[in-house]
């Protein structure tokens, strides 16, 4: 099963000018499947280009996090953001947020070693 019918209904139940619509729509067009990423900057000129004034951080801190508390997830991977329609998409998804919790983890790891080397305990 594909998050595709998800991603149609979402569509549906927002208004015409409505950036995740907007978005969604461009990606069901250009970014279907993990084959076919579509840069941030692509979609960010995509929205300016409709009259949607949005910058990279603001598409990802509006349209990207609602896609993840919902049932039309936009996937990612390193060389953009897709819909997500096979299982193959999904593990590419999961695989690139793996690798930045990694990342992270041995932020904090060091985070906590300099703390403690000036001895504190975090």
């Amino acid at each position: 099963m594909s998050f595709l019918p998800a991603v149609r209904r979402e569509i549906a139940n927002r208004p015409a000018n409505d950036k995740v619509r907007l978005t969604l729509e461009y990606l069901i067009q250009h970014g279907i499947g993990h084959l076919n990423p579509v840069p941030l900057r692509e979609i960010v000129q995509h929205l300016n280009g409709n009259g949607i004034q949005i910058s990279d951080t603001g598409f990802q801190q509006t349209v990207l996090a609602e896609s993840r508390g919902q049932d039309f997830y936009i996937g990612v991977g390193p060389r953009g953001y897709f819909l997500i329609d096979a299982i193959e998409d999904a593990f590419v998804t999961r695989d690139f947020y793996s690798v930045r919790i990694q990342a992270e983890q041995r932020n904090l790891d060091n985070l906590r070693q300099q703390a403690n080397n000036v001895g504190w305990i975090i």
